[in-house]
Order: structure tokens, then C-alpha cells, then sequence
């Protein structure tokens, strides 16, 4: 679904900005996705060029820089749920949630979420302190 049509909110879990950069790769495509916008332990918000069909299933690669300047991924299956044109149709906002997640990785979600929030992360839409 493309466009500015305002969608009901439905997540169960907080989501959180972030401010750091957070690469996402499309593991099955071998192909850079874009960013992470916001995340949840349900599910994330990306900031990309590329569009993906709602209801597609993916693997994602999430590459974190860590506070020593060395890089950790962990991947996570997840779901589109919607899409929406950014900045004139050059980006997209993407909707996913995850799916089949392992604790392993929920706990690294939760991991990242808590040290983002410790770094200043905020809800969106929430000033800047």
C-alpha cells in the first residue's frame, strides 16, 4: 500500500526511534535493504530505496556497530506488513514484523532496544531532549 493514508496503530510492544545506524540486508537477495527507522520486539520500521510486496516473507541481515567500532549481525525472519512512499516517491518506509523469531535473537533485540534507550532512543514523534 503506497501512499499517506494514516493506518491504525496495532503494535503490542513500544517501539523506540533509533538513532544509530542500523543496516538491514535482505539475506535471500544477497542485497543492502536500507536502515532501521524504529524498532519494537515485535517488529521494525525501514527506511529504504527498495520496495518489497506486502505479506513477503524474509530473512534479514541487522548489522549493529558496537560502542569498540567492530560490527555484530544477527538476523531475524520477519513479515511486511506495509509500505509507504517517503520523500517523493525516492524512499520507502517499510512495516515488518517478525516471525519465528528464536529467544536467542528476541534477546537481542531486547539488548539493542535497552541500549538505545540508554543512549537517549525515544518514542517517535517524542521531542528531542
Amino acid at each position: 500500500m503506497l501512499g499517506r493514508k494514516k493506518m491504525k496503530e496495532q503494535r503490542i510492544e513500544p517501539r523506540w526511534k533509533i538513532d544509530q545506524f542500523l543496516a538491514i540486508y535482505d539475506e535471500d537477495q544477497a542485497t543492502f535493504l536500507g536502515r532501521v527507522e524504529d524498532l519494537s520486539e515485535n517488529g521494525m520500521s525501514v527506511l529504504s530505496t527498495e520496495t518489497v510486496p506486502v505479506g513477503n516473507h524474509l530473512k534479514l541481515a541487522v548489522e549493529v556497530i558496537q560502542d569498540d567500532g567492530s560490527v555484530k549481525t544477527f538476523f531475524v525472519r520477519c513479515r511486511s506488513l506495509w509500505i509507504r512512499a517517503e520523500s517523493g516517491d525516492k524512499y520507502h518506509r517499510i512495516g515488518f514484523q517478525f516471525s519465528g523469531i528464536s529467544q536467542a535473537d528476541a534477546a537481542r533485540i531486547r539488548k539493542l532496544i535497552e541500549y538505545q534507550r540508554s543512549h537517549g532512543a525515544r518514542h517517535p514523534g517524542e521531542p528531542r531532549p
